[in-house]
């Protein structure tokens, strides 16, 4: 007898963490350099530090980001470095073919009452 399969979690990515691990795809930045990529695309919404480092805690506690310390900077502060990782870039890979799917599809709207 064949075993039931997993019912697949749904992947759950707040617009944040969209934006972060698109910019990361195929890179490895620290957090300022995050913020220049994507904010001269959000006017009216740019992300501050308050917001970047809490999404880059939470995509690398779920394992779709990891991060790594660069050499000490002239400055004297060192950076922290981040890349996507496979699970990132496929999850991301996910919600974007989902979300191609939602906006393909035919209009069709319930009738209510």
């Amino acid at each position: 007898m064949a075993k039931p399969q997993k019912e697949k979690k749904p992947i759950k990515l707040s617009s944040i963490d969209e934006d972060i691990l698109t910019v990361l795809l195929g890179r490895e930045l620290y957090g300022l350099e995050i913020l220049e990529y994507i904010n001269p695309h959000r006017p009216g919404l740019p992300l501050t530090y308050g917001s970047i480092y809490p999404a880059l805690n939470r995509l690398e506690k779920k394992g779709f980001v990891e991060s790594c310390w660069g050499d000490e900077a002239t400055s004297g502060a060192r950076r922290k470095y981040y890349k996507v990782t496979g699970l990132g870039a496929s999850s991301l890979s996910e919600v974007q073919e989902y979300r191609r799917f939602l906006a393909q599809r035919p209009a069709q709207i319930p009738a209510f009452g």
